[in-house]
């Protein structure tokens, strides 16, 4: 019963140097900026738009589940849904590939 205790008593102290040492974190350090913003990496420019196909793809989902019929193109979901859709990056555009994915593809 006494080792228990003490294996208690040990996963208690880890916790609280984890909480102590985890406490000194704010808001202020957390960047506010952006991916807009000069600073952003390649990467980051990558995930966010990763992001926003993904939602963008949930979006025309609703719409097919919402109106029962395969959609003739992207612009036609978003116009008949009245989605606000952020801007493609330069040079793209949004398309539906034939599983109804939202996808970038080069503008022509």
């Amino acid at each position: 019963m006494k080792r228990k205790h003490a294996w208690l008593g040990v996963g208690l102290v880890a916790g609280g140097m984890v909480w102590i040492t985890s406490c000194g974190k704010h808001e202020a350090d957390v960047p506010t900026s952006g991916l807009a913003t000069q600073g952003a990496s390649a990467e980051a420019a990558s995930t966010y738009a990763d992001a926003n196909l993904a939602e963008l793809t949930r979006e025309v989902r609703r719409w097919i589940i919402a109106t029962k019929k395969r959609p003739g193109s992207f612009e036609e979901v978003m116009a008949d849904a009245q989605i606000t859709v952020p801007p493609p990056p330069p040079g793209k555009k949004y398309a539906l590939s034939r599983e109804m994915r939202v996808i970038l593809v080069d503008e022509k």
